[in-house]
């Protein structure tokens, strides 16, 4: 049994008329006839009574057809979602972000997009680190993350979009003597002692550190390697030492702690979208597409 032998059943039922019928369907009335037969047939029993003036449905006949209906809009509402998804318009997408550097954009763009896609579902997952991000999108565990260029130096088969540009701070106690500084050369800092994020949890951050620090003829001296920021920043608050961390990390900073801008185009990186090249889920396309169109509004620095 197949779908248009039901379609010609339901519309057949409808009518009850094979020759109005037949012209609904652009068939000939013997051709109608043969299909219903061969329909009666395979399932056994007699679908129509037929007499020289009226057609009507049998007990069987009008089980059949509520079932056929529902089976015909259950699979035109299939074909429609199949395509709907298809088209980007409906689905799941799955976001990996590093809060502090996507707690400005990620809320206010996450509602912009579901006021026009209210069909897509957002699932979002926090990570507190490069290296714990780039695995999860590695391992298809999200469809798109929001992290730092500095992923990229290691990491391979990406795809990735500029959300905005940030740039490396020095950090320093608030009661410290750079702390009222708007902008400093990072080579003031050679004999400071250092607290540094771990170069284990955060390999990419301590090589871009360590890279500027060494491009101002130094060596820094590190005292203590941190495992987070909040752990990292709390401890500035307690120490005399200094740090350097992303400029989108004070939204955790406390008054304790001052940020102070440093010069040099190699303290400056990008917050990044990055996705896995050949990812298929349509609904990437449709986020990235309406990123495109939204950003001058949403993609702005922390």
């Amino acid at each position: 049994m197949e779908l248009w032998q039901l379609r010609e059943f339901t519309i057949l039922a409808k009518h009850l008329n094979f020759t109005e019928t037949a012209k609904h369907l652009f068939l000939t009335q013997s051709v109608l006839t043969r299909h219903i037969a061969a329909l009666e047939h395979e399932l056994g029993i007699e679908l129509f009574i037929r007499n020289k003036r009226s057609v009507h449905l049998t007990a069987n006949g009008k089980v059949l057809l509520a079932e056929a209906e529902a089976l015909l809009t259950s699979h035109a509402q299939l074909i429609q979602k199949i395509r709907l998804h298809a088209s980007g318009k409906v689905g799941q997408l799955r976001i990996g972000y590093l809060a502090a550097a996507s707690e400005q954009f990620l809320v206010p763009f996450g509602t912009h997009f579901h006021s026009v896609y209210p069909g897509i579902e957002i699932h979002l997952f926090a990570y507190e680190d490069i290296p714990m991000i780039m695995t999860a999108l590695q391992n298809n565990e999200v469809d798109i993350c929001i992290t730092l260029s500095l992923a990229l130096y290691e990491s391979s088969g990406l795809n990735w979009k500029k959300l905005y540009q940030d740039s490396t701070s020095a950090v320093v106690p608030s009661n410290h003597p750079l702390a009222g500084e708007q902008s400093i050369d990072a080579k003031i800092l050679a004999d400071q002692p250092f607290l540094l994020l771990s170069r284990i949890t955060t390999p990419q951050g301590f090589n871009h550190n360590l890279k500027i620090c060494k491009s101002r003829g130094f060596i820094p001296h590190i005292i203590s390697e941190i495992p987070n920021t909040l752990s990292l920043l709390l401890r500035l608050g307690m120490d005399t030492g200094v740090t350097l961390l992303p400029r989108h990390t004070e939204v955790y900073a406390s008054p304790l702690v001052s940020y102070v801008n440093l010069s040099g185009e190699d303290c400056f990186f990008d917050v990044i979208f990055a996705w896995k090249k050949g990812n298929s889920n349509p609904v990437l396309t449709t986020f990235l597409n309406e990123f495109e169109k939204a950003s001058p509004s949403f993609a702005k620095p922390c």
